[in-house]
């Protein structure tokens, strides 16, 4: 079930034309920078985005500019693992094992000194689980993680049931571009 799902997600989501995705992608990104808990964020974990995915490019250089520390993950593919990689700009990405921008440095910051934490998916539920890409690198990285978890994606993204595992880790909010949704008050 999950694997049909993530496929026609990537089918719908690939569907839409860039310069859509691109306006969504503004209105996500000023709710988050509207949003308290991203203000009040001393150090933060985002994700370079790729094809179709929420941009994010915007978020990671305004929380560099509000002079938060920023982190990003890092893949280590061979122990299928991902580290949180501080950054002090963009230049200091380059493309990683999957095509996304990663740190070029490994200047890890433990997951425990980080306040949120933004998650990539596929598909998210309003009960706050997610489909990602299938390789668990989130799940196994968040499962031991006390801060905010938050979930981020296009509104079409958001289905009934995405019919989690005992090891998938829920998040705490989704933003979407209707705004925010703290996940037991829906």
């Amino acid at each position: 079930m999950k694997k049909e799902i993530r496929k026609n997600m990537i089918l719908l989501r690939n569907s839409y034309d860039e310069k859509i995705l691109d306006e969504i992608s503004t209105k996500i990104t000023d709710n988050i920078f509207d949003w308290q808990i991203f203000k009040d964020s001393k150090v933060v974990m985002l994700y370079s985005s790729i094809k179709s995915e929420v941009r994010t490019k915007k978020i990671i250089i305004k929380a560099l500019e509000d002079l938060k520390v920023v982190a990003l993950p890092k893949t280590l593919k061979d122990i299928g693992q991902i580290i949180a990689c501080s950054i002090n700009d963009m230049n200091g990405l380059s493309i990683g094992t999957y095509g996304t921008l990663e740190p070029n440095d490994t200047k890890i910051i433990d997951k425990n000194d980080i306040d949120i934490v933004f998650v990539p998916g596929v598909a998210f539920d309003y009960k706050g689980f997610r489909i990602g890409y299938g390789a668990g690198y989130y799940d196994r990285y968040l499962k031991d993680y006390d801060g905010i978890k938050i979930g981020v994606c296009y509104g079409f993204q958001l289905i009934d049931d995405v019919f989690h595992d005992e090891h998938d880790i829920k998040m705490d909010y989704l933003v979407t571009e209707k705004g925010i949704i703290k996940i037991g008050d829906i």
